[in-house]
């Protein structure tokens, strides 16, 4: 199994957890699956500009550091594909009343509400991928929240209880290293699968916002480079990137 090195580096507080292990990256070479994280991070990001909410001692924020040298750069999604996966496998151990889906391209949610987000920052070198920061911001046992589309959703408000946040994070670290290892054996058939089982609103035809004109269309899967792929009520079928394309909730 991979991490069998990795290191736990706690911040007291960071504005991020991704720019943090950055930053010490470019002094510090930590082994594969080394994990920064703190409960205390004040400028969060998420895709873009968004911005990460997470009340101090609330929340699991934290980034781990991967080495996939053997993924080539035109394959940069499949890690996002198994980062999604460990914390949909995390969130299944809860016996939670509704089953974890990702929601492309990069947010886990429960009964179309929002519970986690996850930001991949690659370098790159040649055709291969050397380095990737992986962040996760969860929420755990947070039950207040600002007024978001979709709303925002935590462990605790589904199981009514709090959840030590050390075994979280260390059970999201087994979840992480167990779904990296099948990357790293090429089992990328096993992979897809399982996150096509898990593919938020997959087959399902409803209102989309692309390239600013409201379509009716069901997502089909992925395409190319970890775009989006749908079909439109027409039969013309459409791939979208990051920004190309807005889910709408009621």
């Amino acid at each position: 199994m991979p991490f069998t090195d990795a290191e736990l580096l706690l911040l007291q507080t960071a504005e991020s957890t991704n720019l943090s292990a950055i930053n010490l990256l470019k002094s510090a070479n930590l082994p594969e699956g080394s994990l920064i994280y703190t409960y205390n991070q004040t400028h969060g990001k998420g895709q873009g500009n968004n911005h990460w909410e997470s009340q101090p001692g609330k929340n699991i924020t934290a980034s781990a550091v991967l080495y996939p040298d053997f993924l080539k750069a035109e394959q940069q999604f499949m890690l996002t594909k198994i980062v999604a996966l460990s914390v949909c496998s995390l969130l299944k151990t809860y016996g939670l009343p509704f089953q974890p889906e990702i929601k492309w391209p990069n947010d886990i949610y429960i009964n179309d509400r929002k519970i986690a987000g996850i930001l991949i920052n690659n370098e790159v070198s040649g055709n291969y991928i050397t380095r990737t920061v992986a962040g996760l911001g969860l929420n755990v046992n947070q039950t207040a929240f600002k007024k978001y589309t979709p709303p925002a959703i935590s462990l605790k408000m589904l199981t009514g209880s709090d959840a030590p946040l050390q075994k979280v994070l260390t059970d999201w670290h087994i979840q992480l290293g167990y779904w990296y290892d099948l990357l790293m054996q090429s089992k990328n058939e096993v992979i897809d699968k399982a996150y096509l089982e898990r593919f938020y609103r997959l087959n399902q035809t409803t209102m989309y916002i692309i390239r600013d004109e409201l379509k009716e269309a069901t997502i089909t899967g992925l395409a190319d480079y970890g775009m989006l792929r749908l079909i439109d009520k027409e039969g013309s079928v459409i791939t979208c990137g990051l920004h190309e394309i807005r889910f709408l909730h009621s």
